[in-house]
């Protein structure tokens, strides 16, 4: 498969969202997963490896900017550009680690500026996330610890409160009981709560639903987020990168 740097372009069309062989890499392509792989990578891993010309930097990922479609790497000490210049529009290559798992992704250069003796890359956003496995981002366990609930009118038509199980920059599970019934696709408002945090109001689209582990009387209801203001994606992401 062959996978083009192209640039952010405000609204770009939403494609399958992962395809694989049977030992192949996995493709992140939908949009909103580029948008939630990105703040994960900054707030959870934090560094990674960027490849310029016949440059190999390392540096430090930054938040992406959802307004301009980008985000920013930041190289340490000198990087000598003078014997293979690199300019705006220039294809990068990315890599980075979080233990067994490894993403990659090529994009082009936005902008190149100095600042206070590091220098700063503005990169478009991916169209394209190659992962060596299915999970998107890394998911916390949540069930069972004070505070971490979801409230909705979905499920039963009143505000309602839900336990959490597990929580991500993409989106969460929450447990409900098995009378309820529920519809994989559909869409609801509702409002998220941490330890910590503010309230968080998004949109969600429930994705998924199985059975709670040991308690048949229960299930999951897996969701991702539709709508979430860039500002609690980023307050979202800094909470789950201090969690153990």
């Amino acid at each position: 498969m062959e996978q083009r740097a192209q640039g952010w372009c405000g609204t770009i069309p939403v494609y399958g969202g992962t395809g694989m062989s049977d030992t192949g890499p996995l493709w992140l392509t939908r949009e909103d997963d580029v948008v939630a792989h990105l703040y994960f990578a900054a707030a959870e891993i934090g560094e990674g490896t960027m490849e310029v010309g016949s440059h190999q930097l390392s540096g430090s990922l930054s938040f992406p900017n959802i307004e301009e479609g980008t985000f920013s790497f930041f190289t340490h000490g000198e990087v000598d550009l003078s014997t293979a210049p690199v300019n705006e529009g220039d294809v990068v290559r990315f890599r980075y680690v979080q233990g067994e798992s490894t993403y990659t992704f090529l994009s082009v250069v936005n902008a190149i500026t100095e600042q206070q003796a590091r220098r700063r890359w503005k990169i478009k956003f991916p169209t394209v996330v190659e992962r060596n496995e299915r999970r998107l981002v890394r998911r916390h366990r949540v069930m069972g610890r004070t505070g971490f609930h979801l409230t909705s009118d979905m499920v039963t038509g009143q505000r309602d409160k839900w336990m959490l199980y597990d929580l991500a920059a993409a989106g969460l599970s929450f447990v409900v009981d098995s009378k309820f019934k529920l519809e994989v696709g559909t869409t609801f408002s509702a409002t998220l709560h941490l330890p910590g945090l503010e309230p968080l109001p998004a949109m969600f689209q429930m994705r998924n639903l199985r059975p709670l582990p040991g308690d048949r009387k229960r299930k999951l209801a897996g969701c991702r987020f539709t709508e979430i203001s860039g500002a609690d994606r980023e307050a979202l992401a800094k909470a789950l990168a201090r969690m153990e």
